[in-house]
């Protein structure tokens, strides 16, 4: 009887209903779909430009997967019809609005994976192109008189992602300085000379649930818990906060979305046993900083809030941090939504070492993308790349099984924008290489590889 008892006790999680995989699954069909373009305003390009877009899309002219768009663009396709970019009716008019998927997925090793930042999306490219289409595009009288106004918000979005004095300079990074911008716009103050750049790889989302206790972003800094910081790009775009409290409860259906995303299975082949060896030599390396990683009854990953480890210990490129001023933190505090936009004063500046739950697929490393594989992320930076391409880096042609992350190409006939340069503001691959590190032979590395990507 007590055997009997025992077996279905271990039994249960083989038959119990999988309640996490199907918030999961209801999580990722509901982001698919989701932007916050509302009363004409948002993160949105001029009315009736997407019948253009449309008209490609029927014909196949440049919306292939892996075609000129998503080269230039960094936008990803799938039967011609761009992830993240819907048309909305408006006042007569079909506005295209860019939604969250557009840089919240994107693929490793060829998987499309809603929740990972998107690789190659490059807003600034876009930002420049859509800005000069535009201008042109205005220039046509129309007869709509709502036309205007949401045609010159759009102008005045896309204007502001392409200042190459601010924006982003390398594919799948994104600047925060945009939406810290927002805090002086608002306040009619000028924005500084020279502000740092911040470029971040745009983040993974799942286990986000529990990071945001621990802030917002990469620094640690922004009260996630209040959820405010979700629409900051959407203020930024021209919506209001009177029209942002009219649609807050969405955002904070959004905000449980992201606590419902699991991360993706490595989709390879796995040595169990290097892979157990590798999970001591995880335990002495990386564990004091990333923590364990513990698994539910059905397998899947318990998510918990992250350390923030301070930057003279991580020693990793400060850009980012160099804007954490008190000017702004003042600005924060008077915003007209501070109630639920707050910054997170750190004792000092620093960023999180996050969870490394589907770590295979977050490659380029670190929070600027500086280093393209895990392996060179475990060497002296002295011995990491200095450039690396970008090219179609979610290909299964760009995958390192072995090394975990790009393969190595040499930049040949990218565009500027497609190559990673360590020598630009921002894209410095130092830090991240600690005394342990020193003891790893080549072999403890691909060891130590093998059990991250059972994680």
């Amino acid at each position: 009887m007590k055997k009997l008892f025992l077996f279905i006790i271990i039994s249960l999680p083989l038959f119990a209903q999988d309640v996490r995989r199907d918030h999961h699954v209801e999580a990722v069909e509901a982001f698919k779909n989701l932007h916050f373009f509302y009363k004409g305003r948002g993160m949105a390009i001029s009315p009736d430009l997407i019948k253009l877009y449309e008209l490609m899309g029927s014909r196949g002219v440049g919306t292939q997967d892996l075609g000129p768009i998503y080269q230039r663009w960094g936008l990803l396709f799938e039967n011609n019809q761009a992830k993240g970019l819907y048309s909305v009716p408006y006042k007569e008019m079909k506005i295209g609005v860019l939604g969250c998927v557009a840089c919240h997925s994107g693929k490793a090793a060829g998987e499309y994976v809603i929740g990972l930042g998107n690789k190659n999306i490059d807003v600034g490219q876009i930002g420049q192109d859509a800005y000069l289409g535009m201008k042109m595009w205005g220039a046509i009288p129309r007869s709509n008189p709502a036309f205007k106004e949401v045609h010159d918000r759009a102008l005045a979005f896309t204007k502001g992602l392409a200042d190459k004095k601010i924006s982003n300079q390398t594919q799948g990074l994104v600047p925060t300085s945009l939406i810290r911008s927002w805090f002086y716009q608002v306040q009619n103050l000028p924005f500084p000379q020279n502000f740092p750049r911040g470029q971040v790889k745009v983040p993974h989302l799942w286990g986000y649930g529990e990071k945001r206790k621990s802030g917002s972003f990469w620094d640690g800094e922004g009260n996630g818990e209040l959820g405010g910081w979700g629409i900051a790009v959407e203020l930024y775009a021209g919506q209001t906060p009177e029209n942002v409290r009219e649609y807050f409860a969405k955002v904070h259906q959004a905000e449980d979305y992201l606590g419902d995303f699991l991360s993706p299975k490595y989709p390879f082949k796995i040595d169990p046993e290097k892979a157990q060896r590798g999970e001591k030599i995880y335990q002495a390396t990386c564990q004091g900083c990333h923590g364990e990683h513990r698994r539910d009854l059905q397998g899947h990953p318990i998510f918990e809030s992250p350390k923030h480890i301070p930057l003279r210990i991580v020693k990793t490129d400060p850009d980012r941090l160099k804007a954490l001023t008190e000017e702004l933190y003042k600005l924060i505090e008077k915003n007209p939504l501070n109630d639920v936009i707050q910054s997170v004063r750190k004792k000092e500046p620093g960023y999180v070492a996050q969870k490394l739950w589907g770590v295979w697929a977050r490659f380029p490393y670190l929070h600027n993308a500086s280093v393209p594989s895990v392996y060179e992320l475990l060497l002296d930076p002295s011995l990491r790349s200095k450039t690396f391409s970008l090219k179609n880096a979610g290909e299964r042609e760009r995958f390192d099984e072995e090394k975990l992350g790009l393969t190595s190409m040499t930049p040949k006939y990218e565009s500027a924008r497609q190559v990673y340069d360590t020598s630009r503001s921002g894209h410095s691959n130092q830090g991240h290489y600690f005394e342990s590190f020193k003891k790893l032979d080549h072999e403890s590395r691909l060891e130590l590889i093998e059990y991250l990507k059972t994680l």
